[in-house]
């Protein structure tokens, strides 16, 4: 979980979901350290990955950044007033992001302009909670896009279609095969859930969804080998009465 944080910050918001699903319930009350003690031994070596880059951002900037200064600018253009209550992955012609941010703004350094714009950006939300929650329910065709697009290229449309589209059917088919023994499952629906969820509440685009993608593969095959072991029964009780009449 620390190397992947360093990859992509934004997994470390699915970290405390991921500890929690991993805290042995049953013995809290009876051994609340014991129970603990892997979870808390997962913080620190997080802690300890990720402090030699937030201390080298505090000498940069003189104030705390954790890892990079990505959120507060995605967050701020993710939710600008501009996109009204339907989300654009790309911006149309003749407007560029650089023309959103505030000329009053402009002058500041990168840490401190990264802070402002989440500020900005978390205010938009607050003045009109609506529009966030429609801006977000529209960021879903964009994050689970799998159909072509007019505004693609062919061997795009094609690989779009032939990946994800291709395997979305038995994804389904095994994210419901799943429920049955859900809690042997529970790690894989949370991370698909929460790091969906942080894009589709801020940035969504197709390539985010990757790290999703990969998981939700594994529910896929869950499907294929269920679909597998059906067919065999089936062929199976088809074959033996002509076995038998021989």
């Amino acid at each position: 979980m620390g190397l992947a944080g360093l990859l992509r910050q934004s997994f470390l918001l699915f970290v405390p979901f991921a500890l929690l699903a991993c805290v042995d319930w049953t013995t809290v009350r009876r051994r609340f350290a014991v129970a603990l003690r892997g979870p808390l031994a997962a913080i620190g070596i997080i802690a300890v990955l990720i402090l030699p880059w937030t201390l080298r951002n505090y000498q940069a900037f003189q104030r705390l950044v954790l890892l990079n200064t990505n959120a507060g600018f995605a967050f701020y253009w993710a939710n600008h007033p501009i996109y009204g209550t339907n989300f654009a992955g790309i911006l149309p012609p003749g407007i560029s992001y650089q023309s959103l941010i505030p000329a009053e703004l402009r002058s500041l350094d990168e840490a401190a302009l990264e802070s402002a714009l989440m500020q900005r950006g978390v205010q938009f939300v607050l003045d009109d909670p609506g529009r966030y929650l429609l801006l977000s329910i529209s960021r879903f065709k964009t994050y689970f896009m799998f159909w072509p697009s007019a505004d693609s290229g062919l061997l795009s449309n094609v690989v779009r279609v032939l990946s994800f589209g291709l395997a979305l059917p038995f994804i389904l088919h095994g994210l419901i095969l799943a429920l049955r023994r859900w809690r042997r499952w529970l790690l894989l629906y949370l991370f698909v859930v929460v790091y969906s969820g942080i894009h589709l509440l801020s940035w969504a685009l197709i390539r985010y969804r990757l790290p999703v993608d990969a998981v939700l593969l594994v529910f896929a095959v869950y499907s294929l080998v269920d679909l597998y072991e059906r067919a065999r029964v089936r062929l199976a009780r088809a074959v033996a009465p002509a076995a038998a009449s021989h």
